[in-house]
């Protein structure tokens, strides 16, 4: 309690210093004010070749990156080991080319070399690297080129390579080209049809988004015609030796309800399987965005139409205060003042040349902070920079905008060695501005607050851990344990930001707590008995009870059923749906029904702000509702703010430490950072992506599995009761891992299976709890035993698959394997929630 109170002293300070920082600013700004305007995009784009094809756009970093983090992209390598590439001026002197070729952790230097092969033509400069003979078949890297121009003495490109000759990336990239064209030309073929899985459970009901299950109308833009408005750049994601995956990025015209013309900024992505000679569509996915264009059309009689949004940007970011509305659209942030019937692009990348790859490329983002009644806003724009002071930078800017000077003053900025996607995660998790003039947010594994004229920061709480912690962006709290090891919470600090107020829950002799997350501002928070704690297979935190406390420090509730034990709980739609488990008569864990704990206080229900609408032809678009303007008959007023110059710009270095965690690509994105691999699985098992770990090793990947699998184990252990059972199929799987001193000793130490794998100093233990049979098989397709626990408490490691559909699972007690048909083992091992980990090396 006493850190957390000397740190609340440390904000009280703060908060004075800001708002006399804000005064400070005031003055000066009223004694010399300074404009200037965003600087045009001056770096180069680099571009990779195969086959004569121009592949994998590439934005260029003035500032090394962190290497794991860069995997957007794979550059197919050819066997005589000649890479081409295209290098795009505009207008810059390409002194230099030198580029490094790195393992996937970007720790070990493979070969580091000067590109002497490069020439002009025109605005365009063509080079090509020899890369020796150090590349291992099947194998992935890392290529870092290093561009300097009389402007930048160094400018970092990345790409992951991997030599093509063993997979079908070749046949697999032609394939989506012509699907491609097909549907946007609407000549649905056989061709196209015979790829899809189209079912009438599918929503058709948006443009914005078609994927594999849609209609052969919808995949062919239904009644829309649209034609391409400049160049298609295509991105190599993925390249095996079964599966490709691509992406195309374009912009398409179409005619508007009243033949108006209308942009989309489209993404199309395809994941392409080649079996037994034959190329199959196994995933696609296509998101079209409207770009925003201010208009007497777009804008009127109190509807702001944002029109066609792919689903990840339908939860449109957006704040009202008074008669202004703020709001994200089109990777420009807009502000609309009802009243005066005018709207000013607050921030844009763009430019004058509006059609600029550079200034379109979209790895950027807008978190409103704070709208008040007057007009002034207070925002964040996060990723890559596309052009400005911070251009080929990664980080994140907050900016004040004052509605009276209609002016923009960065005010203080945060650079960050991971690309945007990773940025986005962690801001997702927590980012909230307090009334207290504090920016709160999320940077890595700990929580700072920083005052808005950047002139404060402070790092609030460092070190936290999944499970240790719990946030609530809406309401600006956030809880944490205070003890290191997650299974032993004995405190929990429980902060609200705007109030600047805390307090403390201890738990009770004998027992453990943990932080489970907030409701409506109130926190939730689980209880567990020591002596009920397991370790075995993995380590059971058996939650006898969750509890809700309010504010106020006062109880709202407890859950608490005799024989049911709370695994976790998720917060939804007004509701806390329980997750719960029960032991059987063996005591043994078994999966039970979900139940839910309703909210009791009725709220006043606000008409949306966002709605939809709907036509024949564009189908579901989007709109803001903000209110009948002021001033009817008027026209649309638009302006652009000017650029405060002058003020001497805060930069805050914040550190990370290493975690251990999972990234889950897919439909050629990051779709999320998870603490377990199961999580991560189950993100993208549908899209059939990928999850590596924060070193970009592979964890899993779907759509490469083959049709059988077996683990040699040699000999096996044997056991003559079940409880030696898990010492037996442990100590086998040790000595894959090279450690032969059994897992007897290790077990006693009151260690799990799981913790015992993870603490060898090669490879990582892997907790597949929850994934159902088609996941866990990749480990053992990857030649990893999976140890699963069933039965009485009884382990076995499941060691292959064959053709026809059987498990190979070895019994330690019978000292033999086992066949097990799939259907039945799917329903055997769901019974106990699919207990399985893994190890992989």
């Amino acid at each position: 309690m006493k850190k957390l109170f000397g740190r609340m002293i440390i904000l009280t300070f703060i908060f004075i210093a800001a708002v006399a920082a804000v005064f400070f600013v005031t003055r000066k700004k009223e004694e010399k004010a300074v404009y200037t305007t965003m600087g045009e995009a001056t770096l180069p784009i680099v571009s990779m070749e195969f086959e004569g094809s121009s592949v994998n756009t590439l934005r260029g970093y003035v500032k090394e990156m962190n290497i794991p983090s860069m995997r957007d992209t794979i550059t197919p390598v050819p066997e005589n080991r000649k890479l081409s590439f295209t290098i795009q001026t505009y207008g810059n002197e390409i002194k230099s080319v030198e580029y490094e070729v790195r393992n996937l952790p970007g720790e070990n230097l493979i070969e580091s070399q000067t590109c002497e092969m490069f020439s002009r033509e025109g605005e365009a400069v063509q080079g090509e690297m020899t890369f020796q003979d150090l590349l291992s078949r099947g194998e992935e890297y890392v290529l870092v080129l290093k561009v300097e121009t009389e402007r930048q003495e160094c400018i970092h490109y990345y790409t992951r390579l991997r030599y093509y000759d063993d997979t079908h990336i070749r046949e697999q990239i032609a394939f989506a080209r012509n699907f491609r064209e097909l549907a946007f030309t609407k000549n649905i073929t056989e061709d196209v049809t015979v790829q899809l899985e189209s079912n009438n459970e599918t929503d058709n009901s948006t443009l914005g988004y078609a994927d594999i299950k849609s209609s052969y109308t919808h995949v062919a833009w239904g009644g829309l015609q649209p034609e391409l408005y400049g160049e298609i750049s295509m991105d190599i994601k993925e390249m095996n030796e079964m599966v490709g995956s691509v992406q195309f990025l374009y912009t398409v015209a179409a005619a508007g309800e009243k033949g108006q013309r209308e942009l989309y900024q489209v993404k199309e992505f395809f994941c392409v399987r080649f079996v037994e000679g034959k190329l199959w569509l196994i995933a696609y996915e296509r998101t079209m965005d409207q770009l925003f264009e201010p208009s007497g059309e777009s804008v009127k009689d109190g509807i702001i139409d944002l029109g066609i949004l792919s689903p990840a940007n339908t939860d449109v970011e957006f704040k009202q205060a008074g008669n202004h509305t703020v709001f994200a659209a089109g990777g420009e942030l807009w502000g609309y003042h009802k009243g005066d019937h005018d709207i000013t692009r607050l921030f844009s990348f763009k430019g004058e040349a509006g059609d600029d790859a550079r200034a379109l490329y979209d790895q950027h983002d807008f978190q409103i902070v704070d709208v008040s009644e007057n007009g002034d806003v207070s925002f964040l724009v996060y990723g890559y920079m596309n052009r400005g002071g911070h251009e080929g930078e990664c980080g994140l800017s907050f900016y004040q905008y004052s509605r009276e000077d209609n002016a923009v003053t960065e005010m203080f900025y945060i650079p960050s060695d991971r690309p945007y996607q990773v940025l986005r995660q962690e801001l997702q998790t927590f980012c909230y501005g307090g009334n207290n003039q504090l920016l709160y947010l999320m940077f890595g594994n700990s929580i700072y607050a920083i005052d808005f004229s950047g002139e404060e920061c402070m790092e609030l709480v460092s070190g936290l851990k999944a499970h240790s912690f719990a946030v609530n962006s809406e309401f600006g709290a956030a809880a944490w344990q205070e003890e290191t090891d997650v299974y032993g919470g004995k405190t929990i600090q429980v902060y609200y930001m705007n109030e600047g107020k805390s307090f403390v829950i201890h738990a009770d002799e004998g027992e453990v707590i943990r932080p489970l997350g907030f409701i409506d501002g109130d926190f939730i928070y689980g209880k567990a008995k020591e002596n009920e704690i397991e370790r075995a297979l993995i380590v059971e935190y058996p939650m006898y009870a969750v509890e809700i406390v309010g504010e106020d420090e006062q109880p709202r509730t407890t859950y608490e059923k005799a024989g049911f034990y709370i695994q976790d709980i998720q917060v939804e739609d007004g509701k806390v749906r329980i997750e719960r488990q029960r032991k059987d008569g063996n005591g043994t864990w078994l999966e039970t029904e979900d139940d839910a704990l309703i909210q009791n206080q009725v709220e006043a229900v606000e008409e949306p702000i966002l709605v939809r609408d709907s036509s024949e032809l564009k189908k579901t678009t989007y709109q803001l509702k903000v209110g009948t303007p002021g001033k009817k008959g008027t026209d649309l007023k638009m302006a652009e703010p000017r650029i405060s110059a002058g003020q001497e710009l805060r930069v805050l270095e914040f550190t990370r430490t290493h975690t251990r965690q999972y990234y889950a690509y897919g439909s050629g994105r990051l779709e999320g950072i998870c603490s377990s691999a199961a999580e991560a699985i189950g993100l993208i098992y549908e899209q059939m992506g990928v999850v590596v770990t924060e070193d970009q090793n592979y964890v899993w990947t779907r759509a490469n599995r083959r049709t059988e699998a077996m683990v040699n184990l040699g000999e096996g252990e044997k056991a003559t009761a079940p409880s030696g059972s898990l010492s037996a199929c442990l100590s086998m799987m040790l000595k894959i891992a090279g450690d032969s001193s059994g897992a007897e000793a290790k077990l006693a130490e009151g260690k799990s299976a799981y913790e015992i794998l993870n603490d060898l100093p090669t490879g990582r233990a892997v907790d597949l709890g929850g994934c159902i049979l088609n996941q866990m098989l990749y480990y053992v397709n990857r030649g990893c035993p999976v140890l699963a626990m069933a039965k009485s408490g009884q382990a076995e490691l499941i060691l292959g698959y064959d053709i026809y559909k059987n498990l190979i699972i070895y019994d330690p007690l019978a000292g033999e394997n086992r066949l097990m048909a799939e259907e039945e083992a799917e329903r055997y091992y769901g019974a106990y929630g699919y207990p399985f980990i893994s190890w992989v090396p």
